[in-house]
């Protein structure tokens, strides 16, 4: 009886190994296929001229809805596992192939053109819109209309999400062939705003 545990034991850990593989396998297929999927849509869409829904938009949507299916149909599974944010997969993976694409793809001439322009709407346009949100958000707590924050992390809180990447719309302005210093404003003031809006908070988060 004592020799015959380790082998059930050693044969349920092989058979969890094999079933962990499977599942592994599954989701990166799933995986390949839905990002597929999203680039076949977004040719359909493109090339029927469909300017209602942007490409962007519709990969989103391909991933809400296989998210919500995972979800819900193994919600404490390895398998749903695979479809949760990952912090580290996405500051080491997908972020610097974007921000390398942004800075290879500039054209240096519209961007140093506007660069008055562009370091107003980073820096004080970035500062003004943390402090109305911050505001808002500390306002909303004391008034019982939202999460109560302290004034320091609601300004904290409002200087990260003061400013949005415009990614969908640098994406459109490049199909519709927009203005050069427009796509330029737009695009290096989405740059820049990122240094601007994420220094001194990340610094101040340390610190709490």
């Amino acid at each position: 009886m004592a020799s015959e545990e380790p082998v059930s034991a050693s044969a349920s850990a092989l058979m969890s190994t094999s079933k962990r593989q499977q599942i592994d396998s599954l989701s990166i297929l799933l995986q390949i296929s839905m990002l597929g999927l999203a680039f076949v849509f977004g040719h359909i869409l493109r090339r029927h001229k469909f300017y209602y829904l942007h490409e962007g938009s519709a990969s989103l949507l391909i991933g809400l809805v296989v998210g919500a299916l995972a979800r819900f149909t193994y919600p404490q599974d390895r398998f749903s596992n695979w479809f949760n944010f990952h912090e580290g997969f996405f500051f080491l993976f997908l972020l610097p192939p974007i921000i390398f694409d942004s800075g290879f793809n500039l054209q240096p001439g519209p961007f140093f053109s506007n660069f008055g322009a562009i370091c107003t709407f980073a820096i004080l346009g970035t500062l003004i819109s943390a402090m109305v949100t911050g505001g808002f958000v500390y306002l909303g707590g004391r008034l019982s209309l939202v999460y109560k924050l302290p004034l320091l992390e609601s300004c904290i809180f409002g200087s990260i999400i003061s400013a949005t990447d415009p990614v969908s719309v640098l994406a459109v302005f490049q199909e519709l062939g927009t203005d050069v210093n427009l796509y330029a404003l737009v695009l290096g003031e989405s740059v820049l705003n990122d240094a601007v809006r994420h220094h001194d908070p990340i610094k101040e988060v340390k610190c709490l």
